[in-house]
């Protein structure tokens, strides 16, 4: 590890779509560290609990790992990296299409998401829009 130096977090490249209190962004000083001191670039870098991705968007953007798999429990964010890394002109399409208002916003979050393309959507959208008070909250 670099040290005990707090992340300033403005400094690291943002790469991904989401944001979350929590993240992993300022671990990314010691995730390149890490894999910069291995004897040979992994093949494979596994982010388990991926939400973001910025463990596994830094080690391939930046070459420190041959590939990565992000994993993730939350099907909506899964749904959103597999149209981000598969279908990423139609989301792109979707997010600048939009019209955000607190009832379109509403609508989308409180209709069902059956397409991977819906899911996806939804993600993005509940990601950038928490906080506000849109959907209902999940049972405690």
């Amino acid at each position: 590890m670099s040290g005990h130096r707090i992340t300033n977090v403005a400094t690291v490249p943002q790469r991904s779509p989401f944001r979350y209190p929590g993240g992993k962004t300022w671990l990314v000083p010691e995730i390149r560290a890490w894999l910069r001191a291995l004897p040979q670039k992994p093949d494979i870098f596994v982010e388990p609990f991926a939400g973001g991705g910025i463990a596994s968007l830094t080690a391939v953007f930046e070459d420190l790992a041959h590939r990565a798999i992000m994993v993730e429990r939350d099907e909506f964010v899964a749904a959103a990296w597999q149209v981000i890394l598969n279908d990423a002109e139609w989301l792109t399409n979707q997010i600048l299409d939009f019209k955000l208002t607190l009832e379109n916003a509403q609508e989308v979050l409180a209709t069902p998401a059956i397409s991977l393309r819906d899911q996806a959507f939804q993600a993005i959208l509940r990601n950038r829009v928490s906080g506000a008070a849109l959907w209902p909250r999940a049972p405690v």
